[in-house]
């Protein structure tokens, strides 16, 4: 895999991160993310993770609006996974034999 391949894979991952956790990424879950999408690139762990700390670092500068413009422009399937995801937000059904 191509080194641009892996930073734009990595930046896709870190944007997904932030924009479900109100615009900060987490280098060590976008890492664990990036090698469980591609086993192959467990081999170079230690040096991806230097080039992940610095794209989530950049996409952590970056306004919680910014950061949903890029994505929507660049990967607009991360916008729609998230409202799906909220969509499907599971509510406990009520309580039998309760008065209210």
């Amino acid at each position: 895999m191509e080194k641009e391949e892996v930073k734009e894979k990595i930046k896709r991952i870190a944007l997904e991160n932030a924009i479900k956790h109100e615009g900060k990424a987490q280098a060590k879950a976008v890492m664990s993310r990036l090698i469980g999408e591609n086993p192959s690139l467990r081999e170079k762990a230690r040096d991806l993770f230097h080039l992940t700390k610095e794209i989530v670092e950049e996409v952590n500068s970056l306004t919680l609006e910014q950061q949903i413009s890029i994505a929507r422009n660049m990967w607009p399937e991360i916008l729609l996974e998230e409202k799906k995801k909220i969509e499907e937000e599971k509510k406990l059904p009520p309580l039998p034999n309760v008065d209210k």
